[in-house]
């Protein structure tokens, strides 16, 4: 018999990432941005920053857009509701 020890590096493609999101449960979602707060945290620009690269930037579809605009009008409730 012949073994082999194989190293894979694989990077999911924007699909993927998003195809898993959305068919996770609300408490592996809420995990998630739990995870990107903690990544952001340690940035040297603020994580608006990236934000608003994500807005600008050229690949962004009218859907991708909406849903953008979802998270944030549910944020501004949010915010009102905790205030």
């Amino acid at each position: 018999m012949i073994e082999r020890k194989v190293q894979v590096n694989i990077e999911p493609t924007p699909a993927e990432l998003a195809h898993v999101f959305c068919n996770e449960s609300s408490e592996y979602q809420a995990e998630f941005f739990n995870e990107v707060a903690k990544i952001v945290a340690n940035w040297e620009n603020h994580f608006v920053f990236q934000l608003q690269g994500v807005i600008e930037e050229k690949k962004l579809t009218p859907e991708g857009r909406a849903v953008m605009e979802w998270i944030g009008e549910y944020g501004e409730v949010l915010a009102q509701e905790l205030q």
